[in-house]
């Protein structure tokens, strides 16, 4: 009886947990396609599964990639291509259809057509080829990324308007420069402002780097203070794209109301550092609007519950069964020692 009674809270203990804790549920989206990158006569280093290519004015290329439908079905596969960035965690990133804003020219320019549509039986692979034209000298490099994913067949991209659509891509970096040597970055201050990002108040700080090279990490710190008092610090890693605006989120864990604020800036890089000063106003109109886009209190409390709004109860009730099984067994150790 002891041992049945032991079993019977432990099974009651997780089969609560399993309840409070809900499973997820993926719903099966095989890939089932690759990519590589073929040699290019212009690859600067061999050794690297990307696009690394020096090149100077006038001189052609073809940008080529295998894709392989590993499937058994057969697909339509869209190639483009897409310039590089920095995203808002300081990570480059390839998603930019725009032309680079600080540059003479992007790869999107400089690739026609930058899409195109293959169709690839199951079981087989094919070359697809982007011609590459340089037409004037580059300064310094440019930067953009091969970006392959399966075309969304018609009926599900339909039903599928509102819902989540999970479309796998892959992205093969395409680097190309005017000369071995890398120049150095130069990064300006483009300036601060306050808004509401994911339902929280945040400052951006604006960064440019407004030479064509692509930086080393470099460490960020940003620290907003209001006369003397801390409002919110932060530090991390961020690295730089070439010629691009980027912003930087500095996101708080209060409301920011109406006032100035002073912001101290530092940007560390291998060879430089870079500090600015700047302060910036916050009007009631601002602060109104960003409290108006955070959420409710009772929704913020249980915002990492396990069920919502019945997280509370079944947390107590979770530490009542934990409680309940150790007294349990303390009576039963305690009761073994009499004997």
């Amino acid at each position: 009886m002891k041992r049945w009674g032991i079993c019977f809270l432990v099974a009651l203990f997780y089969g609560l947990l399993a309840w409070t804790i809900p499973s997820a549920s993926f719903a099966e989206d095989r890939v089932n396609f690759s990519i590589e990158a073929v040699p290019n006569d212009y690859q600067v280093d061999s050794g690297v599964s990307y696009f690394d290519l020096r090149m100077t004015a006038k001189q052609k290329t073809n940008i080529q990639v295998r894709i392989f439908n590993h499937g058994p079905e057969d697909h339509t596969f869209l190639t483009s291509i897409r310039n590089a960035t920095t995203n808002d965690n300081g990570l480059i990133v390839y998603d930019q259809k725009k032309p680079v804003p600080l540059a003479p020219t992007s790869l999107t320019d400089l690739i026609q057509p930058n899409t195109k549509s293959t169709f690839i039986k199951g079981g087989e692979s094919k070359v697809v080829s982007l011609p590459l034209e340089i037409v004037n000298d580059l300064d310094g490099t440019l930067l953009a990324g091969v970006r392959v994913e399966k075309k969304p067949e018609k009926e599900t991209a339909e039903k599928n308007t509102i819902g989540i659509q999970n479309r796998h891509s892959y992205i093969v970096g395409l680097k190309v420069r005017s000369s071995i040597k890398e120049l150095a970055p130069e990064i300006t201050y483009e300036g601060v402002e306050a808004k509401s990002s994911f339902s929280r108040p945040t400052v951006f700080v604006k960064l440019a780097n407004q030479v064509p090279t692509i930086s080393q990490p470099m460490k960020f710190e940003a620290v907003v203070t209001q006369g003397k008092k801390v409002v919110v610090r932060k530090e991390t890693e961020i690295r730089f794209a070439p010629s691009i605006y980027m912003k930087t989120p500095i996101e708080t864990t209060g409301i920011l109301e109406p006032g100035t604020y002073q912001i101290r800036i530092r940007v560390e890089g291998e060879e430089k550092t870079w500090k600015w000063k700047d302060s910036f106003k916050i009007t009631k109109r601002q602060a109104d609007q960003m409290k108006e886009q955070m959420p409710e209190r009772e929704i913020e409390e249980n915002s990492n519950s396990f069920v919502g709004e019945w997280s509370k109860e079944l947390m107590i009730a979770s530490t009542l069964i934990i409680f309940l099984l150790i007294g349990y067994i303390y009576r039963l150790k305690k009761q073994q020692r009499q004997t």
